[in-house]
Parts: C-alpha cells; structure tokens; sequence
C-alpha cells in the first residue's frame, strides 16, 4: 500500500509538472500585428538640393552671377529627423566655389514641420553678422528646405523656441517665408 501511495504521488506530480510544461509553449508573446498604423519608422532616402552662396558673387557682387549655388546629393534619415539633417549639410561646402552661412557657430535648436510650414529654431548664440550674411543664411535654409522637401511650402524662424522680430538685426522674421521670398 506504501509503494502504491508512492507510485501515486509520483504520478500526480509526472502530470502536474507536465501540464505546467505544456502550457508553457503556448505563452510566448506574438508579435504586434503589422499593418499601417503599427509600423516602427525606418531610414528612408531622400534626395535634396541643397543652397550655398556663389563665392564668386560675394567677392565681385556682379550681378551677371548667380547668387546661388545649388548641390543635389541623397541624405539617409528617419522621417521625423530629415529636415534637421538636411539642413546640418549646410554647415559644409561640398566643394570650391560654395560658401554657406551656416557655419558651426549657428545652433540648430531643432527643424521640424507642422503642415506646409518648416520651423527653424536657432539659438540665440552666435547669431551675428552682417545685412549679407544674414539675408544669405535665412535664403540658403528657406530655399534648401522648400526646393527640398514638397510638402514644405513656407519657412517660419524661431530663437530659441520664439518668433524673432529679426535674426541678425536685418531681416524680418516675423512671418513665415515663401519659396520667393527675395524675388527681385
């Protein structure tokens, strides 16, 4: 009677553990369901033009000279960050004859777009120069992130989270800038 209370109790443990074991497999976590609204944001390729001061036109200021230089090139980024990389392009001429305005002292604070209109925040530090110098940083970012991006349509500039009345003592920054902004 011993040994069958024992074979018994083993039994019962034998089923107990092995239940336990069976229902283990079904519990690994699936994952989410894919579709549109669950996808994760991925690097995508974007190809931008990127807007540099003709070196030649600011050393001569003939007008028979373009004032722009423009430089098309692909930039890898996730979606939420391409404006701000596009722009952290700018900070580097590509080759002789390109100048950019957005040189290292210029805080890129963040660049991001609320329908049709992109917003530049600047830091305030470093924001100095010239009527030139200014008109050309605000056209290089203006016609780099519109000519860039199709769903940008206008350029709003911010300091440090706030609407300027002007970035460098010159320009009016009040309002957003449109693709022609500085048409002749």
């Amino acid at each position: 009677m011993k040994h069958k209370r024992i074979s018994i109790m083993i039994l019962c443990m034998i089923l107990i553990l092995g239940t336990g074991l069976f229902s283990l497999t079904g519990c690994t976590k699936k994952p989410a369901a894919e579709g549109p609204g669950t996808e994760t944001p991925s690097e995508k390729t974007y190809r931008v033009a990127l807007f540099y001061a003709n070196e030649e036109y600011v050393a001569t200021g003939d007008e028979a000279i373009e004032k722009f230089k423009v430089y098309e090139t692909e930039l890898s980024s996730m979606p939420d960050e391409v404006y701000m990389d596009a722009l952290e392009l700018l900070r580097n001429s590509p080759e002789e004859g390109y100048d950019t305005m957005l040189g290292d002292q210029i805080q890129l604070n963040r660049v991001y777009a609320e329908g049709d209109t992109a917003f530049v925040d600047l830091g305030a530090d470093g924001l100095s120069g010239g009527s030139l110098e200014e008109l050309y940083l605000v056209s290089q970012i203006i016609d780099t992130l519109i000519n860039s991006f199709e769903e940008i349509k206008q350029v709003q500039f911010l300091v440090d989270g706030q609407v300027p009345e002007t970035l460098m003592g010159h320009v009016g920054t009040e309002e957003p800038f449109t693709k022609d902004a500085f048409t002749e």
